[in-house]
C-alpha cells in the first residue's frame, strides 16, 4: 500500500513524480480559462491546501501547472456538461441495531476498473490520517493507454473512525465549487464526526451533483444529496440509511433526472433490494452479513455487466473493524484495513 506523508506540496511532488515515471502525458489537455480562474477563486477561499498539493504535482513530474490545474480543478465541470449517458451506479448502505452500526458499500464501474483502483494511505501535517480507495479517476478505457490515472478519493476511512464515500446523482445544474473528491478529502482530512461534516457541507460549495454517505464512530449516520445549487441531508429510518443513484428527498425528486437520462437505470430496483434484505435481518444483522447483501451476483445489487462491481466495503463503524473486499463478482478476496 502507497503511503503519502508529508506537507501538502510534498504528497503532491511524490504523487507527480509517480505520474511522470508511469508515462502520463497532458498534451491533449486543452484550457477553459474561464472556468479555471473561477474554480481557482473558489480553491484559494475554501481549499487553499489543495494548490498546494498542485504545485507539488506540478514540480515532481515536471508537468505545466495551468494543465494540471484544469485537470483537477476544472475538469469535473467539463465533463459533466458534456456528460455521456450511461448508467453509472454505486449502492450504500448503513443498518443499526443492538449489535452495532455497519456501513456497507459497493463501487461499481467500468470493469477495466479492477485493473487501475489503489488502496493508499496520507498521513498529511497537520492533517487527519486517512486510508482513501481510488478508481484512479478513470473516465474511460482509453484512460489506461493513456496513462491518464490519477489518485482520487471516492471512499475515505480516517483515524477518527469517520467514513465517507459518494455516489452519482444525477441531478440538473453545476456551479463553481470543490470537486467531489476534494470534498471527501477535505471531510477526511479535517472531521471526527457527522456532524462536522454536516457543518463543511454548510460552508462549502460543490460544483456537480453527487451523493455522500457519512459515518462515524459512535455510529451516527447521515447521507447528503446534493444538487451543487442546494442539498437536502437523509438520516435513518428505523435503523435503516439507503442511498443509490435516485434522489430520496422529496424537492430534489423534482429535479432528478436518472431516468430521463438512462431510462434503463436500475437505481430503484438496488434500492428496494437493498432495503427487502436489510429488513429481513435487521435485529440480528452483523458484520459478515454486509456482503451477503452486496456480492449476491444473482442480485441488481452486485454488478457484472456494462458495469461490474469493483470493491465492497464492510464497516463495523463502532468497532472500527474495516474489510474491503476485491474480485467481488467472483472469489471476493478480502483484507483488513487499519487506518
Amino acid at each position: 500500500m502507497k503511503v503519502f506523508k508529508g506537507s501538502n506540496f510534498e504528497i503532491g511532488k511524490l504523487q507527480g513524480e509517480m505520474y511522470r515515471e508511469n508515462g502520463l502525458s497532458l498534451d491533449k489537455v486543452k484550457l477553459n480559462k474561464k472556468i479555471l480562474n473561477n474554480q481557482l477563486e473558489v480553491y484559494r477561499k475554501y481549499y487553499p491546501g489543495l494548490l498546494e498539493e498542485l504545485k507539488g504535482i506540478s514540480a515532481g513530474g515536471n508537468f505545466n501547472h495551468e494543465r494540471i490545474l484544469q485537470v483537477y480543478l476544472a475538469g469535473e465541470i467539463i465533463w459533466y456538461t458534456s456528460r455521456f449517458k450511461m448508467p453509472l451506479s454505486c449502492t450504500i448502505f448503513g443498518i443499526q441495531n443492538d449489535n452495532g452500526t455497519y456501513v456497507g458499500r459497493n463501487l461499481d464501474w467500468i470493469p477495466v476498473t479492477e485493473e487501475v483502483m489503489e488502496v493508499y494511505k496520507r498521513e498529511g501535517d497537520g492533517c487527519n490520517h486517512f486510508i482513501g480507495i481510488s478508481d484512479m479517476l478513470i473516465g474511460s478505457p482509453k484512460d489506461v493507454d493513456r496513462k491518464f490515472l490519477f489518485y482520487d478519493t471516492i471512499d475515505v476511512i480516517n483515524d477518527k473512525g469517520l467514513f465517507i464515500g459518494i455516489t452519482f446523482a444525477y441531478g440538473n445544474t453545476w456551479s463553481y465549487g470543490l470537486s467531489w473528491k476534494d470534498m471527501t478529502k477535505l471531510i477526511g482530512e479535517t472531521c471526527s464526526t457527522v456532524n462536522e461534516a454536516l457543518e463543511v457541507f454548510k460552508k462549502t460549495p460543490l460544483s456537480i451533483p453527487k451523493n455522500f454517505f457519512i459515518a462515524d464512530k459512535k455510529g451516527n449516520m447521515a447521507v447528503v444529496e446534493h444538487n451543487s445549487d442546494k442539498y437536502r441531508v437523509l438520516f435513518p429510518q428505523n435503523g435503516v440509511l439507503i442511498q443509490t443513484n435516485h434522489y430520496v428527498d422529496s424537492e430534489l425528486q423534482r429535479v432528478d433526472q436518472v431516468l430521463k437520462e438512462v431510462p434503463h437505470h436500475n437505481t430503484y430496483i438496488r434500492y428496494f433490494e437493498a432495503l427487502q434484505k436489510l429488513n429481513w435481518n435487521k435485529d440480528k444483522f452483523k458484520h459478515s452479513d454486509v456482503i451477503d447483501v452486496l456480492a449476491n451476483p444473482k442480485s441488481y445489487i452486485c454488478q457484472n455487466d456494462e458495469i461490474k462491481t469493483i470493491w465492497s466495503l464492510a464497516l463495523d463503524m463502532q468497532k472500527a473493524q474495516y474489510w474491503l473486499y476485491t474480485d467481488v463478482v467472483d472469489k471476493k478476496k478480502r483484507q483488513t484495513l487499519v487506518v
